[in-house]
């Protein structure tokens, strides 16, 4: 893998993934109007309506209905009296009386950066960062939807063990509803069901919808190139066991051509995904539609909707409809315990099939050794091993051709008028020798889609955010401060190249080789770390397998 063409075209692959990368931030489609500023509390009420239209089963409609003036905008109402803090292990949520909405979840084991006091915010109520959880009821009759105020008992919970219920209640026109959030202290889980007494003269019908409300506080900020989520998927996804996953993407939200609008037979999900994080709602019911909706004028314009058919209440009844949220870290070994495809957030695009057995590897070593970056070393080993005999014969092939060298260097003074003589001449000789001069390329392409498999593995895995290695590595994810291994890397690069055959390339090939490993050190020193030493190990092992065969098929003579 070491061989300095390789180099060259692995080089080549990442330059053209970084540009296009780049190419998408700058040129990518963008949204057309993202957070508002200077917009007042009358032109969001007039421009913002978020409660879905009642239509029966079918898909709420993706354009907004004229509002009224008892759909506020509640993002500009909220007041400290009204709204419910929920404290656990794991979780500081706050519950908005207004709707019953979830407005703000803290994770507290999580912290922005290592050591940092602040931890990572996911729903919140900030012009800056918008992000609601919202549930509702759709009737004809007697809807409740998540503009209008509920009771509660009281305004501040502490759960340090077992699990709590606590109740918000509504009522109109004889029909009372009961939104009951379960929450459990260890748990990213919470359960939300609203029972409903009907104790007026008629049948209650109506619908459950659910809804995650969102702005992009991404949009127009500049990302730093070291930045571990550049490359993430930010947006939208759904989960239909029968149509699998499906994404959309921030910016896309804005095309009308891009809008989610589907009916599923089968318990799925949706959710509002980021690096590291995400938050869903997960539906058990049978019958349900998803959409998407885009409301350019409002402070916080993406919606990922869900709603379930139709419930029927007889009078003097009762009925329960039920739903849950997970909000909180992409813990792969979790997530599918929670429900079908969840885990599919962990988005390693392409290179799944080879990133999640290369995880499950990785997180049974980290079992039983403790450390992830030892971990990722028994790693770079083991895949040394399964390529063991692909790269025996690429080393083989490159040890006997700078055997080789002399004589080749002979046939280049001869015929060094006539390029096109002397590679008829160099060919014999390879022939003549048994030489096979593209013996290096295979193992190399075979082994590319793993390392850039592994390169999202190391990219996506909550599991190795800031998780510490030794010495002055503490965050895997983050570069390596002191650039010690992209320095290790040059050196495998450079002692790799004393023994890799040169005779033949042209001039400028060769002082390519040559900034070779300083290229690569400077596009490492930007890289995690966690990814970096992978690679510092890979070459390494490399170097010391290739001096060994280059030695031994030297001493045959």
């Amino acid at each position: 893998m070491n061989n300095p063409k390789n180099l060259l075209l692995i080089a080549l692959i990442f330059l053209g993934f970084l540009l296009y990368a780049e190419w998408q931030k700058d040129y990518g489609p963008q949204p057309q109007v993202e957070n508002i500023t200077g917009v007042n509390s009358s032109q969001a009420v007039a421009d913002d309506n978020t409660v879905p239209s009642t239509n029966g089963n079918d898909i709420p409609e993706q354009t907004a209905v004229t509002p009224n003036a008892a759909t506020p905008d509640t993002s500009k109402q909220r007041n400290a009296d009204s709204i419910v803090t929920v404290t656990t292990n794991v979780l500081k949520l706050q519950i908005d009386t207004v709707g019953a909405s979830i407005i703000y979840a803290e994770l507290l084991n999580y912290p922005v950066t290592k050591k940092s006091k602040e931890n990572v915010v996911l729903f919140n109520h900030t012009n800056e960062s918008s992000y609601y959880a919202q549930t509702g009821l759709l009737s004809s009759q007697q809807r409740f939807v998540h503009t209008e105020t509920y009771s509660v008992n009281q305004t501040q919970y502490n759960v340090t063990s077992g699990k709590l219920d606590i109740p918000f209640v509504i009522e109109k026109n004889g029909v009372k509803l009961t939104k009951v959030y379960s929450i459990d202290a260890d748990s990213y889980l919470v359960g939300i069901t609203d029972n409903i007494q009907n104790n007026s003269s008629v049948v209650w019908q109506g619908q459950q919808y659910k809804q995650l409300q969102r702005n992009n506080p991404w949009f127009n900020n500049e990302v730093s190139f070291s930045d571990a989520g550049r490359m993430s998927f930010r947006g939208a996804a759904y989960f239909e066991p029968n149509e699998g996953y499906t994404k959309l993407k921030l910016e896309d939200f804005s095309d009308p051509d891009e809008n989610i609008n589907v009916k599923i037979n089968t318990p799925g999900w949706i959710a509002m995904v980021q690096h590291y994080f995400f938050s869903g709602f997960i539906m058990s019911e049978t019958n349900s539609a998803i959409s998407s909706q885009y409301l350019p004028t409002s402070e916080t314009p993406y919606i990922i909707r869900a709603t379930s058919g139709y419930s029927e209440v007889q009078p003097g009844a009762e009925g329960q409809i039920s739903t849950q949220l997970y909000v909180g870290p992409k813990i792969q070994e979790e997530l599918p315990k929670i429900s079908k495809g969840l885990d599919l957030t962990v988005d390693y695009g392409m290179f799944t099939a080879i990133a999640k057995p290369l995880f499950w590897v990785l997180n049974k070593i980290h079992s039983m050794i403790g450390n992830w970056g030892w971990s990722i070393i028994v790693l770079t080993i083991l895949i040394k091993l399964l390529f063991f005999k692909l790269t025996e014969k690429q080393y083989n092939s490159m040890a006997r051709m700078r055997k080789l060298q002399p004589r080749i260097k002979t046939l280049k003074e001869r015929h060094k008028d006539n390029r096109q003589k002397f590679n008829e001449e160099m060919m014999k000789l390879y022939k003549q020798e048994k030489v096979n001069p593209m013996g290096g390329c295979l193992p190399m392409l075979v082994q590319i889609p793993v390392f850039i498999a592994l390169y999202w593995v190391l990219l996506e895995s909550v599991e190795l955010r800031q998780a510490p290695f030794i010495l002055w590595l503490q965050d895997l994810s983050t570069p390596d401060p002191y650039f010690i291994l992209p320095a290790i890397n040059a050196f495998a690069m450079i002692m790799t190249q004393r023994l890799s055959p040169t005779v033949g390339m042209d001039p400028m090939q060769e002082k390519i080789m040559k900034i070779m490993p300083i290229a690569f050190s400077i596009m490492f020193a930007f890289f995690q770390s966690g990814l970096v030493l992978y690679w510092a190990v890979n070459s390494s092992l490399s170097l010391v397998q290739q001096w060994i065969i280059t030695k031994r098929i030297e001493a045959k003579g």
